[in-house]
């Protein structure tokens, strides 16, 4: 008995990683130019399990500086050029970027990280963070930092606490020396805990900034990524099963012609439904009374998993089915 339920345990933990998929969400900004407006029009990403929409800046200015880069004007005041100590401003909940990434139907998703470079005019903001509506943006998301090529031995931004990013060095900027070029600024968030871990509701993104030196002032973010796992669950399937044979018997399983047999082994009427990962019927079939046999042709369907559901009254078994080509 110890043995038959180890057994169904490592079945269910191979089910599992088996629906985990690790996707990464890169953002070129490659539409955006100086008169497409506030929101990025280059085409969302979406990766299995996980759609989002496109980059907004709100409460800012209503155009990019600039093509091919995500750069607005607008923040709010409180730095004087070559203070590198004395700040007046403090964050605006008004005025950030942002983006929303909505689990699809049937999946769980969890955030790893997101990294970009940064980078500002002359006379653009000095902080920024990074916040999450999963604690409706109370708390900045922990920061990280890496200087690259050129940039390497003259760091520009600083980690403050309470993971705020600093731009210290007020001479380099966007076109300041290469030290100050986007390319070579490489900012993270690393995302961590229950809050982003398996959340099948939104996670809305938001990156803020302040204490610009002037109104004019830029803040610039450019070849964004957001890396995470997107894992199917059976919630709304109900439990994987694992015991079809005590009422039904599906074979073969794996197919590789898309042709299935079920056949029932209770006296009840009954419904099959076939499933697919995104939670959507794809192929239905009653089972008739005197223990039938039902042959379903799925070879329409694309090769993947998907998910056998039998009602037989009020009792639901749900087994998965691979079909390969």
């Amino acid at each position: 008995m110890v043995k038959k339920l180890l057994s169904l345990f490592i079945i269910c933990l191979t089910v599992k990683s088996v629906n985990a998929q690790s996707f990464g969400l890169k953002y070129t900004f490659a539409a955006v130019t100086n008169s497409s407006g506030p929101i990025d029009p280059t085409p969302a990403q979406v990766a299995t399990g996980v759609s989002t929409n496109s980059w907004a800046a709100v409460g800012t200015g209503t155009n990019s500086t600039g093509a091919a880069y995500f750069s607005f004007t607008g923040w709010g005041t409180g730095a004087t050029s070559s203070v590198n100590t004395t700040f007046t401003g403090s964050i605006d909940p008004a005025k950030y970027y942002e983006v929303t990434l909505t689990p699809q139907a049937g999946y769980s998703v969890t955030l790893n990280n997101m990294t970009f470079g940064a980078s500002r005019s002359t006379t653009g903001i000095r902080h920024f963070a990074v916040r999450t509506n999963k604690d409706s943006y109370a708390a900045n998301v922990a920061a990280t930092y890496t200087p690259l090529n050129s940039a390497a031995s003259t760091t520009v931004i600083t980690i403050q606490g309470g993971d705020t990013f600093f731009w210290f060095d007020d001479v380099n900027s966007t076109s300041g020396p290469a030290a100050g070029s986007v390319a070579n600024n490489q900012c993270g968030a690393n995302f961590s805990g229950p809050n982003f871990t398996n959340q099948s509701s939104p996670y809305i993104i938001r990156i803020y900034a302040w204490n610009s030196e002037a109104a004019g002032g830029t803040f610039r973010i450019d070849s964004l990524m957001i890396n995470g796992v997107a894992t199917f669950s059976t919630a709304g399937f109900g439990s994987i099963s694992h015991d079809l044979s005590s009422s039904f018997k599906l074979y073969p399983n794996p197919t590789n012609n898309g042709v299935v047999y079920i056949e029932s082994k209770n006296a009840n009427k009954g419904s099959i439904e076939i499933v697919n990962v995104l939670g959507k019927v794809v192929a239905r079939e009653g089972i008739e009374s005197n223990y039938s046999t039902v042959k379903l042709d799925l070879s329409a369907l694309t090769e993947g998993t998907y998910f056998v559901r039998c009602r037989i009254g009020n009792k639901v078994i749900t087994e998965k089915l691979m079909i390969t080509k």
